[in-house]
């Protein structure tokens, strides 16, 4: 719990209670009292330290949920988060864009299967419809917080005995250089926003009435499609731009 001065609300006559509220928790937020992650103190505690109700500090909180400066759980509470700028240049990887975020990445493999290439997807791998694929579905995090749900398909043929060999990653450039592709790049991208699955809004944390955003790319190297890939990320947590 913080302590009541942490929590001094700004004083600014003319603005109504909940935006003084609101304006109160991003000082704290910008100032460092509040880091990424933190959970504030429940509404029953913040009502009653601000002298009011339950009703203005929900407001406070909802403004800051849709700025992406707050995520709130059901149950949980309120935590600290920040909408992350997220590159999609050519060389950009999730551990660049975190760490040039100042946030700690970590990856999590979900699970690891082999698939037939479908049509569509040996389509943009070039390679033959049916011809095996490794499959590595994963939970990137930043500085512990749930970022995207990512499918990498892995040409066989490119990666011999990969599901075998590869226990884990914090990148997945780092199994593209295990393998001998060094400078793979992103040859093409496309971002579609649409609602979750319920499968996809459990592993996001995020509700299922919420837009996600689904990038998909082609990695290449040594001038091979390497990798297909389809990662979604929780609207609220990300925004992406384009960075040649």
């Amino acid at each position: 719990m913080l302590d009541r001065e942490d929590l001094s609300p700004d004083l600014t006559a003319d603005l109504p209670r909940w935006r003084q509220i609101e304006l109160s928790l991003l000082k704290e937020i910008d100032a460092g009292g509040l880091k990424v992650g933190d959970r504030l103190p429940g509404e029953n505690a913040l009502a009653p330290h601000f002298g009011v109700t339950r009703t203005t500090v929900r407001r406070a909180l909802a403004e800051l949920r849709q700025k992406g400066v707050l995520r709130i759980e059901q149950g949980r509470g309120a935590f600290v988060e920040r909408r992350l700028s997220y590159g999609l240049g050519s060389r950009s990887s999730f551990k660049a864009n975190l760490r040039a975020e100042s946030l700690v990445p970590s990856v999590d493999i979900l699970r690891r299967f082999e698939i037939a290439a479908p049509a569509e997807i040996a389509e943009k791998l070039k390679i033959a419809a049916g011809a095996r694929l490794f499959v590595f579905e994963t939970i990137g995090e930043a500085s512990g917080i749930v970022l995207s749900l990512t499918r990498h398909h892995l040409p066989a043929v490119s990666f011999p005995q990969a599901l075998d060999a590869v226990q884990g990653f914090a990148c997945i450039t780092e199994v593209y250089r295990r393998f001998g592709y060094r400078n793979s790049r992103r040859a093409h991208c496309e971002i579609i926003s649409r609602l979750p699955s319920d499968d996809e809004a459990r592993h996001l944390g995020q509700p299922r009435t919420e837009p996600i955003l689904e990038v998909r790319s082609i990695k290449t190297a040594r001038r091979r499609a390497i990798d297909y890939t389809v990662a979604r990320f929780c609207a609220a947590r990300v925004s992406v731009f384009f960075d040649n």
